[in-house]
């Protein structure tokens, strides 16, 4: 399954394809011009004293001066793929004014090689696994179940030492801060939730991997909802899925059409976003707390990453809530 997940939509940038098909390019002419950049942001690598592993960290300024309680932060999941993107959402929509400036805090990977960060994001964004339920996945090449689990670790660093170095580099509001992830990031998102809802304001889960490991990501639902409703936490919720997750529209490589379309009923994407939300919005909690589910009908689990950022920042950055 996992093989089918990696070719069909299992998390993310892995459908992008193998790591060989973003190789480095050849070393361009003299005259093919300057990099561009994303202005007004800057790259901070380190290692970390945590799980040992290297980051690289964006970190975006908005274009407006900073209020009095200082900048709100989004952090965002796979950043060397995504970070632009929600760079430019969040700065069009502040114009608007539809969402509050924010500062873009992207969490990636030193490299430029793409194919590079699918291993890497798959040890950060996955909960454990047996080798026995992994093997169970049909795994493509190179791929094994010591590759998975580090997601707990991962939020460690994102709290003990990337909100640290946010915080020395921008003027920020420490509670006014959202988690936003697609995929396999999404299902970050979602163990963030359950595990550490008070981490962060507001939890973004786009097209979570619900599917991952037959769902055990449920398995701390139920703590979580008592917390809610004993009134201990009130974060907010954003959620959504592509309404074309279900269906697939070609085959994947290596599949026929059918068993792309029977590996889409299983991974259940709209189904398990769809629920979880219905579930989340039913709880009784308190004032603050606000769950919103949406399905964009005309999205595949890829096209639907610029609507889901565009929509998650409305969400997080609402003026009109404070």
């Amino acid at each position: 399954m996992l093989r089918q997940a990696a070719s069909f939509f299992a998390a993310g940038l892995l459908i992008l394809g193998s790591a060989t098909a973003f190789a480095q390019p050849a070393a361009a002419p003299r005259d093919a011009g300057a990099p561009v950049t994303v202005i007004r942001s800057q790259q901070y690598d380190f290692t970390s004293k945590i799980n040992g592993r290297a980051y690289r960290i964006f970190i975006a300024k908005p274009l407006i001066p900073p209020p009095a309680t200082g900048y709100p932060v989004v952090y965002v999941f796979d950043a060397n793929a995504y970070f632009a993107t929600t760079v430019e959402a969040s700065r069009g929509l502040s114009f608007g004014p539809e969402a509050r400036a924010a500062v873009i805090v992207g969490i990636g990977y030193p490299t430029d090689n793409l194919g590079a960060t699918l291993s890497l994001r798959m040890k950060d964004m996955t909960t454990p696994i047996t080798p026995e339920a992994f093997a169970a996945t049909r795994p493509g090449p190179g791929e094994s179940a010591a590759n998975t689990g580090g997601l707990d670790a991962y939020l460690q660093v994102i709290e003990q030492e990337v909100k640290p170095l946010v915080a020395r580099q921008m003027r920020i509001d420490p509670t006014d801060q959202t988690l936003f992830g697609h995929s396999l990031g999404g299902l970050a998102v979602l163990r963030a939730l359950f595990t550490e809802p008070t981490a962060f304001r507001t939890f973004a889960a786009s097209s979570p991997s619900i599917w991952w490991n037959s769902r055990a990501i449920l398995g701390d639902e139920p703590a979580f909802v008592a917390r809610v409703e004993r009134l201990e936490v009130e974060p907010r919720i954003f959620i959504d899925v592509g309404g074309l997750e279900q269906t697939s529209l070609a085959a994947a490589p290596g599949m026929t059409l059918a068993e792309s379309q029977a590996a889409a009923e299983k991974f259940r994407m709209v189904g398990n976003a769809q629920e979880l939300g219905a579930r989340l919005a039913a709880v009784k909690g308190g004032p603050h707390y606000q769950v919103s589910t949406h399905v964009f009908p005309d999205e595949t689990h890829m096209s639907v990453i610029p609507a889901a950022t565009s929509r998650a920042l409305r969400f997080a950055l609402d003026p009109k809530v404070r």
